[in-house]
């Protein structure tokens, strides 16, 4: 639950105030939070498979959300 979260907020803070190429900064965030996930909680291979795209598409959601939370160029 808590890696959702991570991933949701450093996704609406790369769509707020970055770039579209700030995306592969999930690979690693993710790659950590599985490799804690097999170490602490015994995951198996199906349910790390699992977690990877469910934090990966929570944090690809909150990038969205933070895209569309930018001002237009004549709000500033």
């Amino acid at each position: 639950m808590k890696g959702l979260l991570l991933n949701a907020l450093l996704g609406l803070g790369l769509g707020r105030f970055g770039s579209v190429w700030g995306l592969p900064v999930f690979l690693p965030v993710v790659a950590l939070e599985l490799a804690y996930g097999f170490h602490v909680h015994h995951l198996s291979v199906g349910g790390g498979l699992r977690r990877g795209a469910a934090l990966l598409i929570c944090g690809q959601l909150g990038f969205l959300l933070g895209a569309l939370l930018r001002p237009l160029p004549g709000e500033r």
